[in-house]
């Protein structure tokens, strides 16, 4: 059971451990020193009706935290709260809205290190946040940058391995982390105290953030620094956080300060490296200069997609989709294409997210069950061979905000990457970056019907499409690399490219 969900169903959470006669009860936690909800979490833990209880920390592997007693976090819930609360009023009253944009700022010469920050790097493992992070300042270190990194938790080693130096914010106190919130809005002046003092060891030439829920950190930073500004744009999170997640009084909160600091950050950047023009409308609707915005649409590490073998001739064929569960994924438009074609034909699921379940539901009320494989998360290697083995990919994406489309999925840079052919939607970005019958095949967004014709047109083919596979490939490697999206980026800037070899590898 999700800690949040024990939470807000606490009578629930405990009349379940006693029907099951549970007798003790784990608290499991990813950083026990940094993770959110500490004093509530392990209140209900004390809660529980079980003889033993304990937090076992996955940074000290064997050990296992002992619990307070229930009075003792109930003193401690309130301390926290009020700490809490202090510090986001304090935050909601100290920073002036509507900033001025800093006007253009030009790098200081002689500087060959670029300062990156990005707060929830020691949250995400895999996934298109880690691949657009790691692969765009993998692409400034193939320029011959070096590269610093900044994040609030220990990296996935792909990102590590992207980087030159990596810096980790010292934990909070538990008060400051008594709601995710509270915790993002304190951790900011922590990763500029860690950048400002990484800076004076290695001076950048910019600062290089992506943007994220309550952050200002590396807007901050900048100024301090007197340094350009690179600001990495998906889409307006505060967007996100009002269309996609739980609404109530207190998001509605934060989301007022979250406002804010989106838009000093945008405003504050020299470079908005919006993903499409999509997410650039959106950065220009909170502030951000339009002359400043750059569209930078994601890429591929083409050294880590391999060509797919030739496939054996076989019967049927297994479609490939990769993703989070997202509502804009398309998922049951994926499966529900399965209805609308021969039996033979199945599909596998690559990836983990909240509404997975429930789509594993759904495929089981339509009787399509048996034709689907769930393979949950899997580290990129293992991803990309599974994927290699399907006879078609699957980019069923969907739309319905209030808006243009703004993605630009790093998926699609992979799949076409990996030579194998493609049945996508004909979905803003996705529909110009890939020709119908060229290096894809092209379908209505939304529609299984549409999807399904889409498989059957391909797999009718000859070669079963090999051939628009093999020309996705060969226009990934050629144009949408991590490497020309570094490039483009570091030209707007006015920064050559070095002829130094790639440096060595060292650990902050």
């Amino acid at each position: 059971m999700a800690a949040s969900d024990a939470v807000r169903n606490l009578a629930r959470y405990r009349a379940e451990l006693r029907r099951q006669g549970v007798s003790g009860v784990a608290l499991l936690s990813s950083d026990a020193a940094r993770r959110p909800f500490a004093s509530p979490y392990e209140l209900v833990l004390a809660l529980a009706p079980v003889r033993e209880r304990c937090v076992i920390d996955a940074q000290s592997p064997g050990r296992r935290l002992p619990i307070d007693s229930t009075g003792s976090l109930v003193a401690h819930c309130a301390r926290d709260a009020a700490t809490a609360g202090r510090l986001l009023l304090r935050e909601l009253s100290s920073r002036e809205t509507g900033l001025p944009t800093t006007g253009s700022r030009t790098a200081p010469s002689g500087r060959s290190w670029i300062l990156a920050l990005w707060r929830d790097a020691g949250e995400a493992r895999v996934g298109g946040a880690v691949s657009h992070v790691s692969g765009i300042l993998a692409g400034f270190r193939q320029r011959g940058w070096r590269v610093a990194l900044v994040t609030n938790g220990s990296p996935a080693e792909q990102l590590r391995a992207a980087v030159d130096v990596v810096e980790i914010a010292a934990p909070l106190p538990r008060g400051a982390r008594f709601t995710r919130e509270s915790g993002w809005v304190a951790v900011n002046d922590e990763m500029c105290r860690k950048a400002l003092e990484l800076a004076r060891r290695m001076p950048p030439a910019f600062v290089y953030e992506r943007n994220a829920f309550l952050t200002h950190a590396g807007a901050d930073v900048s100024r301090l620094l007197d340094v350009p500004f690179v600001l990495e744009w998906n889409a307006s999170v505060v967007w996100e956080h009002r269309h996609w997640y739980r609404q109530s009084p207190t998001k509605r909160f934060f989301r007022v300060i979250g406002q804010r600091h989106e838009s000093y950050s945008a405003q504050s950047a020299d470079v908005v490296a919006a993903v499409s023009r999509g997410a650039a409308t959106m950065a220009t609707d909170v502030g951000a200069d339009p002359s400043s915005i750059e569209v930078v649409a994601n890429a591929v590490d083409a050294a880590a997609v391999p060509e797919s073998a030739p496939l054996p001739p076989r019967p049927g064929a297994l479609l490939g989709w990769a993703g989070s569960f997202g509502h804009w994924h398309g998922v049951e438009v994926a499966i529900e294409c399965l209805r609308h074609l021969p039996e033979d034909v199945e599909l596998v699921m690559v990836g983990d997210g909240e509404r997975r379940d429930a789509c594993a539901q759904h495929a089981a009320r339509l009787g399509l069950g048996d034709r689907i494989t769930w393979t949950g998360s899997l580290p990129r290697p293992e991803a990309l061979k599974v994927l290699s083995g399907c006879d078609a990919l699957l980019s069923p994406h969907v739309w319905q905000g209030d808006g243009p489309f703004f993605g630009s999925p790093t998926k699609l840079f992979e799949y076409m990457a990996l030579g194998r052919p493609i049945v996508a939607s004909r979905l803003e970005q996705i529909g110009e970056i890939l020709v119908d019958g060229v290096t894809a095949v092209l379908t209505d967004p939304g529609n299984p019907k549409s999807l399904a014709a889409g498989v059957a047109r391909l797999l009718e083919l000859p070669d079963r499409g090999a051939a628009m596979g093999l020309e996705a490939r060969g226009q990934a490697l050629a144009e949408h690399t991590w490497d020309r999206r570094a490039a483009q980026i570091l030209s707007r800037l006015s920064l050559p490219s070095f002829p130094a070899p790639r440096p060595v590898m060292e650990r902050g």
